[in-house]
């Protein structure tokens, strides 16, 4: 019995001396524009009368009170183990003749689902660089369109309709989930980065790359949470002039 009460003992005391792993944490930002914006051009899109019934703007720059959507932010692939492919797919939709959304981040491997929300018919064609990958129908009505697999990490496949030119979606490919995209407010959150410091790039599909090294578990990230230990780096990046 002695000999089991001092086991225990010892036990107790090993794991009290052990150091506490490092637990995963946030990356968060805000993805600003400085200077004017570029004027947000209307689109001609009276050549179809499903798409001419609602008026639309230029996505190519969206700028709201100095603040950047459409910024897919990830940590640099290759700096942390890649990851398997989700089931769950991501999709995008086609509403009001436009790509919904702009810009999505897909994990290599993961399934790419395109739907045709809209009463008339698109086509979707897929291009990497100046290469077609798959050109395809899709009728109103007709069953969403599924790419098993849409490319390798660090590629940005576009999604074109040639019914209506004005129609373009961004699929960036990483190798790991810790990525994001800048909503209307700007801002972005990746969550259960593993502790370490990371080259952070931030891509716009009209306004090119950005970069930031970003520390997460390290003594300047902030804790968050009550007791919880999880760490919380920020960071911003800035487009414009």
């Amino acid at each position: 019995m002695r000999a089991v009460v001092c086991a225990s003992i010892a036990a107790i005391a090993l794991a009290l001396a052990a150091p506490t792993s490092a637990r995963a944490g946030t990356i968060r930002g805000t993805v600003l524009f400085e200077g004017a914006p570029p004027a947000r051009a209307k689109l001609k899109r009276d050549t179809d009368p499903v798409c001419a019934r609602i008026d639309k703007l230029a996505e190519d720059v969206v700028v709201t009170d100095g603040k950047l959507r459409d910024v897919h932010v990830h940590v640099k692939n290759g700096s942390v183990p890649a990851a398997p492919a989700p089931a769950e797919p991501v999709v995008v939709s086609q509403r009001e003749c436009m790509y919904t959304p702009r810009v999505v981040g897909v994990i290599a491997g993961q399934k790419l689902v395109v739907r045709n929300g809209d009463p008339t018919y698109h086509n979707v064609r897929g291009i990497l660089g100046k290469r077609t990958l798959f050109n395809l129908s899709q009728p109103p009505a007709a069953p969403e369109l599924v790419r098993e697999n849409v490319g390798k990490a660090g590629e940005i496949v576009e999604l074109h309709c040639d019914v209506h030119p004005w129609m373009v979606s961004y699929a960036y490919v990483t190798d790991h989930p810790y990525f994001a995209v800048s909503g209307e407010d700007g801002t972005f959150k990746i969550e259960g980065v593993p502790p370490g410091t990371y080259e952070v790039e931030a891509w716009h599909p009209t306004l090119g790359v950005r970069m930031a090294k970003v520390t997460v578990g390290g003594a300047e990230t902030k804790k968050k949470g009550k007791g919880k230990g999880a760490e919380e780096a920020v960071v911003s990046f800035t487009f414009g002039k």
